[in-house]
């Protein structure tokens, strides 16, 4: 009797035990990196072979995956569910990966991966990634000895935000947008005015060594057309063409007059626009004490000083909510309609 209740318990737990089993099948493993870098950011992938109409929670113990939420890409009745993650140990060590669908939950066995150490390189500018391209760039004049260069940084599986150029006297990283794999930011870097090409490097995980990206280096302001001369060296030259200007307008006007032909009349108008657009004064702006100076013209913009005084400047260009300005030893910044004193 003892026997069959032994044999009743057993046959129990077997037929209890094969739906966990093949259930824990339904998710496995599908892609884990044999090796990483440091600071490079890796993915983790899942494969599961049923559609869940419920919610899917993944913990991974104590590590915390860059995007709470995975990459899914559904390929038929297969789905594949992808995280990405980032360390600066020398072992990358999850010890279990637990799934919860609904009041079900399934364990994954633990993962190891190694983490090494890239080469040295002077250039390196210490983004990992798949890929990395400056999708736009601009050059300005910072102050009187430097310039700034503001560039949009698009980039796969890349540690974007740790990104340093050493040639930089200064710089920053603004405004990063992570989806999934992609990651995309605007980077600011102040350079010494006679330098005229930018050189870094950045390590491409796909093609497993340094890649060069190369930017030369052109001064633009973005000003309007409208905007003088700042040089007054130049100021006797400006002046020979302001004047050379009205004359022909003066000379197409009285043709006009004189052979009653529209042609001059079009021309003269033409010739007053464009001493209109050009030799108009910049207005003026002032600007209150202790005012903010930012470096580009966007909301989370790094501050490169603060007014020490109100003060009133020329208006050099403006964008949105924003006036680009000169301020003390040349430096050119933007500030915002808030700090513009009120008439």
């Amino acid at each position: 009797m003892r026997d069959a209740k032994s044999y009743a318990l057993l046959l129990f737990i077997f037929f209890l035990l094969i739906p966990i089993k093949l259930f824990s099948a339904e998710i496995e493993y599908s892609f884990i990196p044999k090796k990483v870098y440091k600071k490079q950011v890796f993915p983790i992938s899942f494969l599961s072979r049923v559609n869940y109409d419920g919610q899917i929670v993944f913990k991974f113990g104590d590590k915390t995956p860059i995007l709470k939420e995975p990459v899914a890409i559904k390929d038929g009745t297969k789905t594949f569910y992808t995280f990405y993650f980032k360390t600066d140990e020398p072992l990358f060590k999850i010890p279990s990966v637990i799934i919860s669908i609904g009041n079900k939950k399934i364990k994954l066995n633990s993962i190891e991966i190694p983490v090494k150490n890239l080469p040295k390189k002077d250039d390196f500018c210490g983004v990992i990634a798949s890929g990395l391209k400056v999708k736009s760039y601009q050059a300005s004049t910072f102050d009187e000895k430097t310039n700034l260069i503001a560039m949009v940084i698009e980039a796969h599986d890349a540690n974007l935000e740790d990104i340093y150029v050493p040639a930089a006297l200064k710089d920053g990283i603004e405004n990063i947008r992570r989806t999934g794999s992609r990651i995309e930011g605007n980077y600011y870097i102040v350079l010494p005015a006679k330098q005229r090409s930018l050189t870094f490097s950045y390590f491409d995980t796909i093609k497993d060594k340094f890649i060069e990206k190369h930017i030369p280096i052109s001064i633009d302001d973005g000003s309007v057309a409208a905007q003088t001369d700042l040089n007054p060296k130049d100021d006797s030259f400006e002046k020979l063409k302001k004047y050379t200007l009205v004359g022909l307008i003066i000379l197409f006007l009285l043709l006009f007059l004189w052979k009653k032909d529209f042609f001059y009349l079009i021309v003269g108008v033409i010739a007053s626009i464009v001493l209109l657009t050009f030799y108009t004064p910049l207005s003026k702006i002032c600007i209150k004490a202790g005012s903010p100076l930012y470096i580009i013209p966007t909301y989370n913009s790094t501050i490169s000083v603060y007014t020490d005084q109100q003060f009133t400047t020329t208006e050099l260009y403006k964008r949105g909510k924003y006036h680009k300005i000169t301020y003390k030893n040349g430096i050119i910044g933007w500030i915002k309609d808030e700090d513009v004193c009120k008439k």
